[in-house]
């Protein structure tokens, strides 16, 4: 058997020889192993919002102040702004007031009439929310951090509070994983219910999880390019949701949804019924039945939604994806608020 000789004149045989090749292969394996998992995170930032001015307490200045808000921005899309919709023409605080926050890429209108109805039948003043980044063109997404939506949350319910004396907050999708947030916050107190639509615990599609761990940035820059987007069915839908945007736009709502989801949902003691459906393609129904057993709430309601006929059976009702799902749901949502004791705040 022949022998070799390293740089200093060891001797050793090709199976030494070849046991050193592969330690050194596994060390260096090992060492490449070492700085992928210590590579840059998708991280979550500090956990308060943006800090940015309140909106006023007198309810008589509210209207011309949201109004404003969003006058600095010329891109938003028909329909998508911000606004008040109140219950009587005279403007006044009412015993209930809905707050309304979209999913992430949508808007206000992502299932509307719900909303105007469900506060109709409460005899509620509504505000429609906008998220920053959304409604608007595609490029504004990505100009978005986890700490500007905890901010559009706080602003909504703030406004929600002048506007009535309980405040029942509807949430979509990743709306509903903002909310969660809210309601493990300081301000839980701030808020009297909460009705959740295909609440946003953890994409459908695994591989998006990928963007929370080392270098996942980089891995969905590199899979996605980037911008990343889909084709809408029809106008209604184009204008309803932002169908193409940056790739970055997509970090902080991962990170807003692994935050949330790793959270002490123990703490989540306000009232709550989720609505969703067990073939959404979009978010896993299985993360939001492990959610709903976490929530502390003592009231709370699981309900998987089976009239909608909604294409992708995510957004499960609304005149743009499935009318016919309107009126059940609302009916729902309004028994459900109803039902809550009077002395609930």
């Amino acid at each position: 058997m022949p022998n070799y000789t390293d740089a200093v004149g060891t001797a050793f045989t090709a199976p030494q020889l070849w046991l050193r090749i592969v330690l050194g292969l596994l060390a260096t394996l090992g060492v490449l192993a070492a700085l992928f998992f210590v590579g840059p995170r998708n991280e979550f930032g500090p956990n308060t919002p943006t800090t940015r001015a309140a909106p006023p307490q007198a309810i008589a200045e509210l209207d011309n102040w949201v109004k404003a808000s969003e006058a600095a921005y010329t891109d938003i899309k028909p329909n998508n702004q911000k606004g008040i919709v109140w219950a009587t023409e005279a403007k006044t605080r009412t015993p209930w007031a809905v707050v309304y926050l979209h999913g992430f890429s949508a808007s206000r209108i992502e299932t509307a009439p719900v909303a105007d109805l469900v506060a109709k039948e409460l005899g509620a003043n509504l505000f429609y929310t906008r998220l920053t980044g959304h409604g608007r063109a595609g490029a504004a997404m990505g100009d978005a951090s986890v700490q500007d939506w905890m901010a559009d949350a706080q602003e909504a319910v703030r406004i929600g509070n002048t506007l009535g004396d309980r405040v029942l907050v509807i949430a979509v999708s990743t709306g509903a994983t903002l909310a969660t947030w809210f309601a493990t916050s300081p301000d839980s107190n701030k808020v009297a219910a909460y009705a959740f639509v295909s609440p946003n615990f953890g994409p459908k599609d695994k591989r998006a999880e990928l963007i929370n761990g080392p270098w996942g940035k980089t891995i969905a820059l590199t899979l996605e390019g980037e911008t990343r987007g889909w084709t809408p069915a029809n106008d209604r839908e184009a204008n309803g949701w932002t169908t193409s945007y940056p790739t970055r736009a997509i970090f902080p709502m991962m990170a807003l949804v692994k935050n949330v989801r790793e959270s002490d949902l123990s703490v989540f003691q306000t009232p709550v019924i989720m609505l969703y459906s067990e073939q959404d393609e979009t978010v896993d129904p299985t993360e939001t039945q492990a959610a709903f057993t976490r929530v502390g709430a003592p009231l709370k309601a699981l309900e998987a939604v089976t009239y909608s006929k909604s294409v992708g059976q995510h957004v499960l009702a609304g005149d743009i994806k499935d009318p016919a799902a309107v009126a059940p749901m609302v009916t729902t949502i309004t028994k459900w608020t109803k039902s809550l004791p009077q002395a609930q705040n």
